[in-house]
């Protein structure tokens, strides 16, 4: 009993000490009745006030998420986007900071970037290149100096990178692409990155056209590392061992079939475009004009048009960084263009603009533009 009430039959709901100091904060409701009326109204109530409240408990339909309005901001052009606070919502309810959130299906990337927001990792999956690439232009144009680095891996890579790579990088990565083992040991290791996946060493040159004395020194390399090996394999008909590079020269090919020719030797020259599908990025240009029709008064209305000039695989799509700051790199405000040309207003003084081509494979180029508004439209590349 607690000041002459009864306990409910399955005991108060706190310890004695915990019911004295409520009542010490004038939290308890006592009833005018303690006996002699309907059991409710004998009860010891906890007072909570509204201002002490979180909201209303989430039932499993939700009304208070409106659409993707098309006149907000918040439209990508993305023909199934989600609303932002709806996928808010579902990853702080079921997870915490730094928990991992998968998105099988990116599709405009409303998840990737929800989860970035909200301090969770994420991995976003689509078979979709323009997915994939919307999604990345989302997350670049939100990033700030607490954003996480995040990686983006495409079906096909781009010969401009991998030809500029760090080349120890480079050397391991693709003897892992060819389902070899890299070497530990990066020198004094007569050349030979690593093992194939017959046990036969392996050279990666990071080189157009590798020539006749590759093959030749490559020969003798694979023979001192292993004499006993490479025998064998020469006995059996086997390759002695793999040389990769981006292409190799006539020299190259015409050494390498002497060498099986004349002692059986077989050394099997690769390029990289065997292991990994590569393509070149695809160019474009932009050029900026007068926009036609009446201009504004204040500024001039600009119209940019964007030309691919080298898009083998096909253009897949546009984005514009129309307020470009060269430092923070591409950082679209617009995220999904088909048509390549855009219309602006200006103030007067210098404006930087970039465009950025993204072909059926993911590759992407990007074009800039200084443009000087002083009355009329003067640009510079």
């Amino acid at each position: 009993m607690y000041k002459g009430y009864e306990p409910p039959a399955t005991g108060w709901r706190y310890k004695l000490e915990t019911m004295q100091k409520l009542d010490e904060e004038g939290r308890i409701y006592f009833p005018k009745n303690k006996d002699g009326s309907p059991a409710f109204h004998q009860r010891l109530l906890l007072k909570r006030y509204l201002n002490e409240q979180k909201g209303e408990l989430v039932t499993n339909i939700w009304f208070d998420v409106p659409a993707v309005h098309p006149r907000s901001n918040e439209p990508i052009g993305y023909p199934t986007q989600k609303p932002l606070a709806l996928l808010d919502r579902i990853i702080q309810m079921a997870s915490n900071e730094g928990d991992v959130v998968l998105d099988p299906f990116v599709g405009g990337g409303t998840t990737a970037v929800a989860a970035e927001q909200a301090r969770r990792r994420w991995i976003g999956i689509d078979q979709s290149v323009q997915a994939v690439k919307v999604t990345e232009g989302r997350l670049l144009a939100a990033r700030d100096l607490f954003s996480a680095d995040f990686e983006v891996r495409l079906h096909t890579y781009a010969y401009e990178d991998l030809f500029t790579q760090d080349p120890f990088r480079f050397e391991d990565w693709l003897v892992r692409q060819f389902g070899g083992t890299p070497n530990a040991k990066k020198r004094g290791d007569l050349g030979l990155d690593g093992r194939a996946p017959d046990g036969a060493p392996v050279q990666i040159k990071q080189q157009e056209g590798v020539g006749r004395n590759v093959v030749d020194n490559f020969r003798s390399a694979a023979e001192r590392a292993d004499a006993a090996r490479f025998a064998q394999r020469r006995t059996a008909g086997q390759p002695v061992g793999y040389v990769l590079a981006f292409s190799f020269n006539r020299g190259a090919v015409e050494e390498a079939a002497r060498l099986r020719a004349t002692d059986g030797t077989r050394i099997e020259l690769v390029r990289v475009e065997e292991v990994v599908p590569i393509a070149r990025r695809p160019r474009v240009a932009l050029n900026a004009t007068e926009a036609p029709g009446p201009q504004p008064k204040k500024g001039r209305a600009v119209q940019l048009v964007a030309t691919p000039e080298d898009v083998p695989a096909g253009v897949s799509f546009y984005q514009w960084d129309v307020a470009h700051a060269p430092a923070a790199g591409f950082r679209p405000s617009v995220l999904l263009d088909k048509t390549g040309v855009h219309t602006l207003t200006l103030l007067p003084g210098t404006h930087h603009v970039a465009v950025k081509v993204v072909d059926a494979t993911g590759l992407e180029g990007v074009a800039t533009l200084t443009l000087h508004v002083n009355g009329v439209v003067r640009a510079t590349v």
